[in-house]
């Protein structure tokens, strides 16, 4: 474990976000993912406006200092470019699947460690997330309880980042939701190219369908159960009970992989659905536009339109 603060810890950070007219303040860790870029969750730095970071060597980067924000509600991921040169970068995990009950050890401050305060705990896999084109499914920490649920960055023994805490599940007994080190590399790049992460969106609602099958098959593709109106699905002519099998010559069979394909097209690019209307198969022609968010707010909500 001293290994992993000597390795690890340098590239830990303490940070203060607050909102000067509420007067909220909020606490959160983060990581260095580049000499310019600090790696943190998106609930530390929502509806804030005054950020402050502190370095493990007593450094501080003031807001002054820091050129952007950009942030991804639907990932949790959050991105801060900085003026501070020679920062010393995380080194991220390499290993892909992570097995149930791999050691995981969380580096953060608090107001009484001197240094890094550390925890021992395992890592396991969620069934939460993965439904978004960039989102993995979440990881739990077991173990004590982190410095602060939002940004604590957990490593394995190599003083690799596996990821970082991003909030406690209902009723969960002291459990804390992990962000995989993968969607946040995978989410950052995107923010740090276009400043945030646009998604496809053609508005329909879609459910597993009854429709015809083959032999020992389920039935295939997945049925529209609502459609948005002034969507682009709408202005094609697409209608509750159709069923959608195909995306660009691909078969469909399910809504999350309908989700991810479309959510990962690029908004302004025509998609051709094979649908089938009344046993009767054709091809529509729809235009992408940006994702709507109807989810009333929540974060990787799977029963929002595609």
């Amino acid at each position: 474990m001293a290994r992993v603060v000597e390795k690890a810890g340098p590239s830990v950070v303490c940070i203060m976000g607050k909102n000067d007219v509420s007067g909220e303040i909020k606490f959160g860790s983060g990581v260095i993912l580049d000499p310019t870029h600090i790696l943190t969750t998106e609930n530390i730095l929502d509806n804030v406006n005054h950020i402050t970071v502190k370095l493990q060597d007593g450094g501080v980067i003031e807001d002054h200092q820091i050129v952007g924000v950009y942030c991804d509600f639907e990932t949790n991921v959050s991105l801060m470019e900085v003026e501070a040169k020679n920062l010393r970068p995380v080194s991220m995990t390499r290993q892909g699947e992570i097995s149930n009950g791999c050691v995981g050890i969380a580096l953060g401050n608090t107001n009484y460690s001197r240094g890094l305060d550390v925890n021992l705990g395992t890592v396991s896999r969620s069934w939460i997330g993965g439904v978004d084109a960039y989102d993995e499914s979440l990881m739990i920490w077991h173990g004590p309880a982190v410095s602060y649920h939002g940004g604590t960055p957990i490593f394995n023994r190599e003083g690799e980042l596996l990821g970082l805490t991003e909030g406690v599940p209902e009723g969960g007994d002291g459990l804390v939701f992990i962000l995989p080190a993968s969607t946040c590399l995978r989410v950052s790049q995107v923010l740090k190219k276009e400043g945030d992460v646009e998604r496809g969106w053609i508005g329909v609602f879609c459910e597993k369908g009854p429709g015809e099958t083959e032999t020992g098959r389920p039935p295939l593709g997945v049925r529209i159960s609502k459609v948005v109106q002034d969507s682009p699905a709408s202005e094609r002519g697409l209608t509750p009970g159709d069923r959608i099998v195909g995306f660009n010559g691909k078969p469909i069979d399910s809504a999350g992989e309908l989700r991810k394909l479309i959510s990962s097209t690029a908004v302004g690019s025509h998609v051709l659905l094979s649908v089938v209307r009344q046993g009767e198969k054709k091809t529509v022609d729809v235009v992408v536009r940006t994702a709507e968010n109807d989810g009333g707010g929540m974060r990787r909500c799977p029963y929002r339109s595609i």
